[in-house]
């Protein structure tokens, strides 16, 4: 997400829908009053056990630290004790082979926001989705719900968020709505059917691509770089309620039905794993990230390391320009070096290809002094 677009959601909440707080917070550090804008960075749900002696309650401990034993729940592990189960410290500690015959099983959600330029982990509970008053006519595409009910639906969901917005893929591009009644095509779309998901926070996925904010802005989730053929599309995409790491993507190939590659994102940070086929030998990881972000962390990792002035001397990149497209790239860079004291200006033209295997690779170099 760029820093335009927090800015414009944090500035413009009457046009784009957002999430505001339902009641103040106390973070430790400070209160975030009710109705405060925040951003959504992510969510995430845990499920936990409430643990009596009795009839009274002795507090919560998590999932991954119990089993079961006929009628009795049992600790595999020493535990640390929670007072309620959206935790910031624990309260005790419990000794493995502890057993409860009295437990209850709940469930906590936990969103990570962003206020006045600072990360908090809140309980979801105290935010709210605030629907737009007007909607930006460079995003949305007004529809009427006659419309809407006439179309072929070829995939129809509700966000399992808050928002509880309504997608609906169609042949003639995806539509939403906040209300059920006022109905949009999203115009940052191709208007043609496109296979979607919603994740936990309410992040849609449309083929490779995902929104953070409801339909506004997209952009690259998965890598088109990275795709397995040369004709790959979206098969289809799953969205597993328990989080949002459990995002399923497969890939067929219009030439040949028979293609099949399946990928799992591990997190938005460290990007997809194939699962299949199976390969052997290390996972192949393919990163969440587009094109350029993902040349830029070639170039400064690697390139600027091992170039044939890079031992020489200081380098500096005073400009870069991105070409090409797929797994085929060209990186046009103008360059100054420091070397003995003499500065020195070229032009650097890089050919690159990827593959899951290697990640970037250089077919191309040539320097040209100016």
């Amino acid at each position: 997400m760029t820093i335009g677009l927090l800015l414009a959601m944090l500035l413009c909440q009457s046009v784009y829908p957002g999430i505001k707080t339902a009641k103040d917070y106390n973070t430790g550090d400070k209160v975030i009053p009710s109705g405060s804008d925040v951003l959504l960075l992510g969510t995430s749900t845990s499920v936990w056990y409430e643990l009596f002696e009795g009839k009274k309650s002795v507090g919560f401990v998590k999932q991954d630290c119990v089993g079961i034993q006929g009628d009795h729940l049992f600790l595999e592990n020493d535990c640390s004790v929670y007072s309620h189960p959206l935790p910031v410290r624990p309260v005790m500690s419990f000794s493995a082979g502890r057993r409860f015959k009295n437990f209850l099983v709940s469930s906590s959600s936990i969103s990570n926001i962003m206020y006045s330029g600072k990360k908090y982990e809140v309980p979801s509970e105290i935010l709210s989705f605030v629907r737009p008053t007007e909607m930006d006519p460079e995003s949305y595409l007004p529809i009427s719900i006659e419309a809407v009910v006439k179309l072929k639906k070829e995939n129809v969901i509700i966000s399992p968020y808050i928002d509880k917005t309504m997608y609906v893929s169609t042949i003639l591009g995806v539509f939403t709505s906040f209300d059920g009644k006022k109905w949009y095509r999203l115009k940052k779309l191709e208007p043609r059917k496109h296979e979607i998901a919603i994740t936990q926070e309410g992040w849609l996925v449309a083929d490779t691509m995902v929104s953070r904010d409801f339909g506004n802005s997209f952009e690259e989730f998965f890598p088109s770089f990275a795709l397995p053929y040369k004709d790959a599309y979206v098969k289809g995409i799953l969205a597993s309620p328990q989080g949002i790491n459990a995002i399923y993507l497969t890939f067929s190939s219009r030439a040949n039905s028979g293609n099949m590659t399946l990928y799992t994102l591990i997190s938005p940070e460290q990007g997809w794993r194939k699962i299949y086929p199976v390969t052997e030998g290390t996972p192949v990881i393919i990163p969440a990230e587009d094109a350029m972000s993902s040349i830029l962390k070639f170039i400064n990792n690697k390139w600027l390391r091992n170039n044939k002035y890079s031992k020489k001397g200081k380098i500096d990149i005073e400009d870069i320009e991105l070409g090409g497209s797929g797994p085929s790239r060209i990186v046009s860079m103008m360059v100054t070096t420091l070397i003995d004291g003499k500065k020195k200006n070229y032009h650097v033209s890089l050919s690159l290809d990827y593959s899951a295997s290697r990640g970037w690779a250089i077919s191309n170099e040539k320097w040209s002094f100016i």
